[in-house]
């Protein structure tokens, strides 16, 4: 699907990754429509993508919360239009192990980062195969392919996002309907500003960080393509490839870097 002059919905939209697809997409003639959880920040967010010439609405919605998503789904479809693309990018993280984190916390999670977007795809997804076009895009993470500790409530989010994405492509398919996932490492957002991450020592594969207009664009770039899975970067399939592939090899290694994570963080809650 060639993204001009269209309809884009972008949950997250008001920063890091969702805020620079927002500007790319707009900058090229969509109409953006921007959804996120703190409605002063939203407002900034989208009076600067104003300022910038694009064409956007903001509308406030906790995507964890049922009832808000519902919401936002019946302001989305109140009118005789409805969005030509879904980006379902909002998400969040804590850098705790699962023995030490509340129920409240493993459920919020969850929500965020998986059932609201459920939700928000069965509510979206009804106007497309009705019309027989559209596109519906889930920011998976690598987390979705491999499992990364201690971090295994969102893992779990994000291999089910994997999952469902990789079932959808097939089920909406006879319907027009495009369906991709994202897969991107460590990016520069405000993902790590939790106050979990920020108390951590980290390691050295937590030293660099992905810039957030490479992930933007290689988004839109794999909505355009209808893409299954895009790595970013790309080297990244190579290494998920070897991941699977060759398991002796493979899972040693990894289970080594995984202890080394869980040893500092409870060295560091030590102190």
């Amino acid at each position: 699907m060639l993204l001009q002059n269209k309809w884009i919905v972008i949950t997250g939209g008001s920063s890091g990754i969702g805020a620079a697809i927002a500007r790319q997409a707009g900058a090229r003639g969509n109409r953006i429509t921007i959804v996120a959880d703190d409605g002063e920040h939203l407002e900034r967010s989208a009076a600067t993508l104003r300022s910038g010439g694009v064409e956007v609405d903001a509308v406030r919605c906790d995507i964890g919360n049922a009832g808000d998503v519902d919401s936002l789904a019946a302001k989305l479809l109140a009118g005789t239009r409805a969005p030509d693309v879904l980006i379902n990018n909002a998400g969040f993280g804590t850098y705790r192990a699962f023995e030490a984190a509340s129920l409240d916390e493993i459920e919020r999670l969850l929500d965020v980062n998986l059932s609201g977007h459920i939700r928000l795809t069965k509510h979206l997804s009804a106007p497309m195969v009705a019309r027989k076009s559209g596109a519906i895009c889930f920011m998976a993470s690598i987390a979705g392919r491999i499992p990364i500790t201690p971090n295994a409530t969102y893992c779990a989010a994000k291999h089910g996002m994997m999952g469902l994405a990789e079932a959808l492509r097939f089920e909406l398919a006879r319907f027009g309907v495009e369906v991709s996932a994202v897969c991107p490492g460590r990016v520069d957002t405000r993902f790590f500003d939790h106050e979990t991450f920020l108390r951590r020592t980290t390691g050295p594969e937590n030293r660099s960080s992905i810039p957030v207009d490479r992930v933007a664009k290689a988004t839109i770039h794999a909505i355009e393509a209808n893409r299954r899975i895009t790595f970013v970067p790309r080297m990244l399939g190579l290494g998920t490839w070897i991941f699977d592939a060759l398991p002796l090899v493979s899972r040693p290694l990894f289970a080594h870097l995984m202890k080394a994570r869980m040893e500092r963080l409870y060295a560091d809650a030590s102190r």
